[in-house]
């Protein structure tokens, strides 16, 4: 029998936390993991998306100057 309840799936927590991590350890301390767990969703994955971008272009950055 299939579950009733609305709640969240283990699957969907562990997500969630991974990405709470991900941004306040990303973030430098702008953001506490309490702050990221309340703050709406399209605003959660906005700045995620955001450290995402930013990294990369960190990373490429890296590996254009060691290659000087």
């Amino acid at each position: 029998m299939a579950p009733t309840s609305f709640g969240l799936t283990p699957e969907y927590k562990l997500e969630l936390h991974k990405a709470m991590l991900t941004a306040s350890h990303y973030s430098k301390g702008a953001f506490s993991v309490m702050e990221l767990y309340e703050m709406p969703v399209y605003l959660r994955n906005f700045y995620l998306k955001e450290f995402g971008d930013l990294k990369k272009k960190e990373s490429e950055e890296i590996k254009r100057a060691s290659k000087r």
